[in-house]
């Protein structure tokens, strides 16, 4: 299987950054994160995966702090991180509607060079519409205008890339998180590995059956495409121990951020709500980010035993990671977990996308890669140089 850290801030936890070992200084240094690389190569992963924020949340027409993720430049970063590693895979984030394509496939192509054929490109088309006023655009570009774009993008950096000098994996990996039938449509004809939420096998399963169809009405090899979905794991030695972690972690989450953070996922205001009540779906299903197609409740919202969770339930599920699926309990579970995933077709690989950094991906690299290596199910060592040749997908003879 394929694995790949996604870093956010001090951890996915919408609390991390009051966790006993966060310090606020490490986020706008580099040693945090060759720190955080280097721990992926201990454990031969595939790629370390960093995010692009273009906006600041606000509620009010202020700044949220506490909803503040600080970040560095994406690709700045991973040229910064290159000199520390040796067969890591190094995947950033960038827009194809705030930049220039000329640009980024310079920037791109020059990091895969250096890096002997490790870099990544995920493409978004960003979904923040607060991102237009920082680029002096009155409004955000419409789903369909920024995904014809994002195709018109992608093909002028590929043609660019075949003229100029190659890295030994010929251009970097393209990386695509959409999950729209609009990103589904996009990534089926671009992407080499896919970032998705799924919460549940069958739902991995469904979105891998799927997207291997598209992929193969497109003129593409299935096989030539990862699926990897986010997963965020809280593991101990024991169970009991795991769900007691995961209740200190909860701790950390202040109502005001959960509230701020829920008005940020459905464009709505939920301080009017009694926590003890049914989430209010009639009132999310009019809220603004769900009629304009950005949320998806159906995807964001999970039933506890069957039925419709309480606010204060909700907002306890999803403070864990937002919308993608968590793990609690011990190391051998865990790789029970990921190896029914993997052996039952509903993902390639993990996205590991741990709720405080460093502290839960480094159980997942002393306590977990071992396990899976044993069982056969992730290599002891790098099979090449390039990204590419960790993937294990083929050789391009031409960008």
């Amino acid at each position: 299987m394929s694995l790949g850290l996604f870093p956010l801030g001090h951890g996915h936890n919408v609390g991390s950054w009051r966790a006993a070992a966060a310090r606020k200084d490490d986020l706008l240094g580099l040693d945090y994160y060759v720190n955080l690389a280097r721990l992926c190569e201990r454990g031969t992963f595939d790629m370390i995966f960093f995010a692009e924020i273009l906006y600041s949340y606000e509620q009010n027409g202020r700044h949220c702090g506490q909803l503040a993720y600080p970040t560095l430049d994406p690709v700045v970063l991973i040229s910064a991180i290159a000199h520390a590693t040796e067969n890591l895979g190094l995947v950033a984030t960038y827009s194809t509607t705030y930049t220039d394509a000329d640009a980024t496939a310079a920037k791109f192509a020059t990091i895969d060079r250096l890096t002997g054929g490790r870099a990544g490109w995920n493409i978004v088309t960003t979904g923040a519409d607060q991102s237009a006023h920082n680029f002096s655009q009155r409004e955000h570009p419409e789903r369909e205008a920024r995904y014809t774009r994002a195709q018109d993008y992608v093909d002028r950096a590929r043609a660019l890339w075949r003229e100029w000098p190659s890295s030994a994996q010929k251009r970097p990996v393209l990386v695509q998180a959409g999950m729209s039938p609009y990103g589904r449509a996009f990534a089926a004809t671009v992407a080499e590995v896919m970032f998705t939420v799924s919460r549940t096998i069958e739902d991995g399963r469904k979105f891998r059956v799927d997207i291997r169809a598209l992929i193969a009405e497109k003129g593409r090899d299935p096989d030539q495409v990862k699926v990897l979905p986010g997963i965020a794991p809280i593991i101990a030695s024991t169970e009991a121990e795991a769900k007691r972690k995961e209740d200190e972690f909860f701790d950390l989450v202040h109502p005001r951020i959960q509230l701020a953070l829920l008005a940020d996922q459905f464009g709505m205001d939920f301080t009017g709500y009694a926590l003890d009540q049914p989430l209010p779906i009639d009132d999310i299903m009019k809220a603004p980010h769900v009629v304009s197609g950005a949320r998806d409740p159906s995807r964001l919202i999970q039933k506890i035993d069957g039925q419709m969770p309480t606010l204060g339930a909700y907002l306890r599920q999803s403070s864990r990671v937002r919308s993608h699926q968590s793990f609690v309990g011990t190391p051998e579970q865990f790789a029970d977990h990921m190896q029914r995933w993997f052996e039952t077709g509903a993902c390639d690989g993990f996205n590991i996308l741990p709720p405080v950094i460093p502290g839960e991906f480094e159980t997942v690299i002393d306590h977990v890669v071992p396990i899976l290596r044993k069982r056969g199910l992730f290599r002891s060592a790098y099979p090449g140089k390039t990204l590419r040749d960790t993937l294990g997908l083929t050789p391009l003879a031409a960008a």
